[in-house]
């Protein structure tokens, strides 16, 4: 048996070393022969074919939406038409995703016309089929010794059975494809340079491209190609770890990358404002930096059973293709560099899983483990472990795929092919293209309707909490600096968020109530995500707006229509009276504590919000897990008792605002007369307890918590104020 861990030159795969050899003079190939072995790009095609849109066979084509997505569904809508504006993202407004993303998501329904319905039929699909051309490609590069048919019937089996299955994903899923992809060239090129087969300039400089073209398309696929960059590295210098000569110009490559890197990053700078202006950069990562303490999930047992199912069955099965002496010199997939860095780099990727933790991203999070242990099945070269591998993987695939086949969008698109829809049916309605629930299609018509005759083509508008979706709608542009209030958690975001708030001016908003659970559903309200109320997770944007809108009207129950009034900024008076409960600091012993912090000393009149300033500390591991559920427990002087959850970013003192009532009672503050903000008797709170427990078995238990003030605030027109500094907008505050 060969050393593996010796010379490069030597242990080269003869099939990885055709990959980056320069083109020698020889006889063209037969085409023939050329088509045996390249035919699996016919699965690429295949996908192509079944995930084809409706629309792009038929304009008449109407799309029926069962279920519709006030969250998801407004920021996908809001994509495709803020490109349509010339607002792209990275530039005009700061989101999870980047301009490249933005531009593939939306050029087929800008291509078709812009209507929800064309959004609705397309938003996924040039997004889907690069997913498709970058898993084929990252098959030639890692298996292109094997036979096409074994990187066609894989193709298949990933995206047919272990793709994720809501059309909302499908996209989504090429952010995840890009790092995978970029993990494969790098391992190639990392090789090409150790082989002095290309040049370490030319290999860090196309790595710098590379990453920029990942950080275009969102900011995790840019940190996680970097992660791939350097762990690809890391395996190729494994291998090559007795060869001192090649550490140099790993280095150079390095050097290069670095370099150009700097000049792409002040390229882009002034492509987005100035070129030393890092606004874009800032931006993305204190989105990336918050997603996993302002958008944690909890994640259920069947959801716990399959990630950990998928990580030990990959663990295996990378560990077989170790043992397994089949072929090793001949391929990449064996060598134990790649193993070693490839199972580390598929773990890393399943860290989005351990934070959103529901079934879609759980889903999303296992595919790269999935996809790199398929790629090792089908490595072998013995005809018999070929076949007992293939058999393997299509078993494993029916019974534990993802979805169920077909594909969920060859069960979305193909019965539109067969029986187009050109009417809607009974209990749907159209509306901009597609055929909503009766219900959702008249409020639609009667929000798009309003807002036409209130605000210009040109004019903007502003809606709280998260439905953007009504800015296509009504074919008006949606301000904000962050793509949804959700997202603007944070002093950073909650600032971008209001800066992009006052350069547009919006003349006018609509704010949508937050539900109340006791009274039953209402169709046209928010609801808490996550089970906290929209006012506490962002009350900075909340804040601007009660400082710059009156109530207009309700149009829908639950939708109040705002109008700009900034002469109320100017008359806003805030006074806060502190509860008396003195700092307390509370170490945390145990995964669920409850913390009592007393009796406060509730004012005599009646105040509005409650306002904490609280700092959580926990240790390094949180990084790599995600923070406890923290909610604050509110017993009032009726024998009344509610729970409300909240954030706070670790290791950062924060400021925490309630409503200690009902959420869903926010809409009065909105009115021009202060005697109507407060409605209804409300009870004194009497009694208040913190509770820390985990959301599941990721969470990380902190060390500290404590409690640096506690205030309630009462907001009140003007009285001898004068101006005091809080956290987020600027308020007036009297004297108190």
């Amino acid at each position: 048996m060969p050393d593996y861990n010796g010379s490069l030159m030597e242990n080269v795969p003869p099939a990885a070393a055709q990959l980056t050899r320069h083109a020698q003079p020889s006889s063209a190939p037969q085409p023939t022969g050329r088509f045996r072995r390249h035919w699996d790009i016919l699965a690429v095609l295949l996908l192509i074919l079944a995930s084809l849109p409706p629309p792009f066979l038929s304009r008449r084509v109407l799309l029926l939406i069962r279920y519709p997505n006030l969250v998801d569904g407004s920021w996908l809508l809001d994509t495709s038409f803020k490109a349509s504006r010339g607002v792209w993202f990275g530039r005009d407004v700061a989101f999870t995703y980047g301009p490249l993303f933005q531009w593939l998501s939306s050029a087929p329904s800008r291509f078709l016309g812009v209507s929800m319905g064309s959004v609705n039929a397309t938003h996924y699909t040039l997004p889907l089929w690069c997913t498709f051309v970058l898993g084929y490609l990252t098959l030639r590069l890692l298996i292109p010794e094997q036979a096409a048919w074994k990187r066609f019937l894989l193709l298949l089996l990933l995206f047919g059975f272990w793709s994720p299955a809501d059309p909302q994903d499908l996209g989504v899923s090429l952010k995840t494809l890009i790092p995978i992809f970029l993990f494969a060239l790098f391992w190639t090129g990392w090789y090409a340079v150790g082989q002095q087969r290309l040049r370490p300039l030319v290999a860090g400089a196309g790595a710098a491209g590379f990453c920029a073209l990942a950080f275009s398309c969102s900011t995790d696929s840019g940190v996680y190609s970097i992660a791939a960059l350097l762990l690809a590295l890391g395996g190729v210098g494994w291998e090559s770890r007795r060869e001192r000569q090649s550490s140099g110009r790993y280095g150079l490559a390095l050097l290069a990358f670095a370099v150009v890197s700097l000049a792409l990053v002040v390229a882009v700078n002034a492509v987005v404002a100035r070129p030393f202006d890092f606004r874009f950069w800032k931006n993305s990562l204190a989105i990336i930096a918050g997603y996993r303490w302002f958008e944690p999930a909890r994640m259920a047992h069947p959801d716990t059973v399959r990630l950990l199912v998928v990580l030990g069955a990959g663990g295996v099965i990378f560990l077989l293709r170790r043992v397994i002496p089949d072929n090793r010199s001949a391929t990449f997939t064996a060598r134990t560099g790649f193993l070693l860095a490839g199972f580390v780099f598929a773990a890393l990727l399943m860290q989005s899983g351990l934070v959103r933790s529901d079934a879609r991203h759980i889903i999303l999070a296992t595919f790269p483990m999935v996809f790199f242990a398929g790629t090792l099945l089908f490595s072998f070269r013995s005809k018999w472990l070929s076949a007992i591998a293939a058999v393997v993987a299509v078993g494993t695939s029916l019974l534990f795929g993802s979805q169920v086949f077909p594909p969920s969008f060859v069960r979305i698109d193909y019965p539109y092919l067969r029986h187009p829809i050109t009417a809607c049916p009974t209990g749907a309605r159209e509306f901009d293209g597609a055929c909503w629930p009766a219900v959702w299609a008249a409020d639609l018509e009667i929000m798009a309707r309003h807002i036409q005759q209130r605000a210009g083509p040109q004019d903007f508008i502003v809606v709280f909490p998260y439905q953007t979706m009504f800015g296509i709608a009504s074919r008006r542009n949606v301000a904000g600096g962050v793509m949804q209030s959700y997202l603007a958690s944070g002093s950073r975001l909650s600032q971008v968020d209001i800066a992009g708030l006052d350069r547009a001016a919006p003349p006018l908003g609509y704010y949508w109530l937050d539900n109340d659970p006791n009274l039953g559903t209402n169709k046209d309200a928010s609801f808490p995500l996550d089970g906290i109320a929209n006012f506490t997770r962002n009350p900075e944007v909340w804040l601007w707006l009660f400082r710059h809108y009156r109530a207009e009207d309700e149009v829908l129950p639950g939708i109040i229509e705002l109008r700009r009034n900034d002469s109320q900024a100017v008359q806003m008076v805030m006074h806060p009276q502190s509860l008396k409960l003195g700092a307390q600091f509370f170490p945390i012993r145990q995964r669920s504590s409850v913390l009592d912090l007393g009796d406060p000393a509730w004012p005599a009149g009646d105040s509005d919000f409650l306002r904490f300033r609280i700092t959580v500390r926990y240790s390094f591991w949180w990084r790599l897990r995600k923070p406890e559920r923290l909610e604050l427990e509110i017993t009032r002087a009726d024998g009344s008792r509610d729970v409300k959850g909240f954030l706070v970013e670790p290791n950062v003192p924060s400021e925490v605002w309630f409503y200690p009532w009902n959420d869903a009672d926010l809409g009065p503050y909105f009115n021009a007369d202060e005697t109507r903000w407060r409605t209804d008797p409300r009870p004194p709170i009497t009694h208040l307890r913190l509770l820390a427990a985990p959301l599941d078995w990721v969470s990380q238990q902190p060390d500290t918590i404590s409690i640096d003030a506690a205030d309630a605030v009462r907001f009140t027109g003007l009285k001898n104020a004068v101006i005091v500094p809080v956290s987020g907008p600027r308020l007036l505050s009297g004297d108190h």
